[in-house]
């Protein structure tokens, strides 16, 4: 049979690798989220660092154009200066100014160090329009060419701003998502891990430990609990509407094969009988002539015997030493039909009976023959008669059988028990045609049947011969409609 241990091995088992499961790819989801995440956000960083940078750029050039309209040096290198000390956006600023042969050397104060002129700066004073690169590097930085000067560029504000802290920033932002996210994984997986086991392997683990038990019959395998999610359930349910069904049908195995039981026995004693009625038949007519027979040969050995006919004498012994052997064969025959002696013990006609009609449910319910009983008895609800309880299966065997054949499709055989005077009776009655008045004058006599050629007549006949071996008896009761007969049998001393 199986145990809790196996169905918790079941549950723990699938819990813990959809748990494992589940974290790998919570796992790997949500790192993959956190990454794309953090890209993304970079990335929009960078592109508002490109933004504030380009527009730190227009409103500088457009302050120089107003400072130092006609490329005043002086006035452009203290307002970058001013600029300067601010430190707005990790930025470095410069203003190279156009010569005729190309970019004149710019004051010192306002060429920050490694700062030259590029060919974006060229770009941006003959187009007079904002230019921007982006420089790859430890670190990157933004490049914003803006031309500076009212409508002619005299020059060109060189402005980089370092991205550097973004990667930083980055770099801070994976290093606390990552076991942020593992830890958010975990206790994804756990959560995950324990609502499986509850909602699926609990489930799931019941479902085993139930069909497990069905391998020892359907009869004594647990029902499946409904629980869990609905395709769970669905399952369960199936499988307790098979378990029923199984086991329904296990019972009337179980009827049907008892059933059998009882009547090769019942066939059993009706060779019993039957071999009595002719052994006795056998015996009586071939005793009495054996009898004669015996008689006049031992007067022949008499008178042999007074005249010294030795040689005659021996043979008329001889003949004698026959007669008594063929009489010895038939002694036997008839010791060898007698019946069995009943083994009496205490026993609860109502169980008795009962157990008669769970073992032909079947047959009754096939013939839709409805039953109704009145259990009478003690304050126990027993009726305890001193009995065979074989032979009590036997005798209500036959009178059930014959309620059946009698009663028609719709029908009702009505079985009561009770104790009266005594006597503990069964008594089963039925709503058939009854009996016809020829009929009930040789009821128990052998081979008298009103079945034809289907009939041996010798149920009855074996049923009262069953009785009365239980020092009780079977007599046909009067009824209005049908039949009724009775068994009674001696009541049981009490324990």
């Amino acid at each position: 049979m199986p145990d809790s241990a196996g169905t918790l091995r079941v549950t723990l088992g699938l819990a813990a690798r959809i748990a494992i499961v589940t974290a790998v790819l919570a796992v790997g989801l949500v790192l993959g989220a956190t990454e794309l995440a953090l890209r993304w956000s970079a990335r929009m960083r960078t592109e508002d660092t490109l933004q504030e940078s380009v527009a730190l750029a227009t409103t500088l050039g457009t302050f120089l154009t107003k400072v130092a309209p006609r490329a005043d040096t002086l006035a452009l290198g203290q307002a970058l200066a001013g600029w300067s000390s601010s430190k707005v956006l990790n930025a470095r600023a410069a203003v190279f100014l156009r010569a005729d042969r190309g970019w004149a050397p710019s004051v010192a104060s306002l060429t920050p160090a490694g700062m030259v002129p590029s060919l974006q700066d060229s770009l941006a004073w003959a187009t007079r329009q904002t230019q921007v690169s982006y420089e790859e590097g430890d670190p990157a930085y933004w490049v914003v060419s803006q031309p500076v000067g009212p409508a002619r560029p005299y020059g060109v504000l060189h402005l980089t701003v370092t991205v550097g802290q973004l990667d930083t920033w980055t770099r801070r932002e994976r290093r606390f998502a990552y076991p942020i996210t593992l830890m958010a994984a975990a206790l994804v997986a756990g959560g995950v891990g324990l609502l499986t086991a509850r909602w699926v392997g609990r489930p799931l683990g019941s479902l085993d430990h139930a069909m497990a038990g069905a391998y020892g019959g359907a009869e004594q395998a647990p029902s499946a609990p409904e629980v869990g999610p609905t395709e769970f359930r669905r399952i369960a349910h199936r499988y307790n509407d098979l378990r029923g069904t199984l086991a329904t049908r296990e019972r009337e195995s179980e009827a049907r094969r008892a059933l059998l039981g009882l009547e090769e026995r019942a066939r059993a004693f009706d060779r019993l009988a039957l071999m009595e009625a002719t052994t006795a038949e056998v015996a009586h007519e071939i005793g009495s002539p054996l009898n004669t027979v015996s008689g006049h040969l031992q007067l022949l050995r008499d008178d042999l015997d007074r005249d010294g006919q030795h040689e005659a004498l021996e043979r008329v012994n001889l003949l004698l030493g026959q007669v008594d052997r063929l009489a010895a064969i038939v002694r036997r025959a008839l010791q060898q039909g007698s019946w069995p002696a009943p083994t009496i013990v205490p026993a609860d006609l109502n169980e008795v009976a009962r157990q008669m009609l769970d073992f032909l449910e079947p047959s009754l319910r096939q013939a839709g023959i409805g039953v109704v009983t009145a259990w009478g008895g003690n304050g126990e609800g027993r009726v305890r008669a001193a009995c065979d309880p074989a032979m009590v299966e036997q005798i209500l065997l036959n009178l059930f059988k014959n309620a059946l054949e009698a009663v028609p499709p719709g029908g009702r055989i009505t079985v009561r028990t009770g104790l009266t005077n005594g006597l503990g009776f069964i008594e089963v009655a039925d709503d058939g045609p009854g009996l016809a008045p020829e009929a009930r004058v040789q009821l128990f006599d052998r081979f008298a049947t009103t079945k034809g050629p289907m009939g041996t007549g010798l149920g009855l006949a074996v049923s009262r011969r069953l009785a009365r071996a239980l020092n009780g008896d079977l007599v046909h009761q009067p009824a209005i409609t049908g039949t009724c007969w009775r068994l009674t049998l001696p009541k049981a001393d009490p324990a």
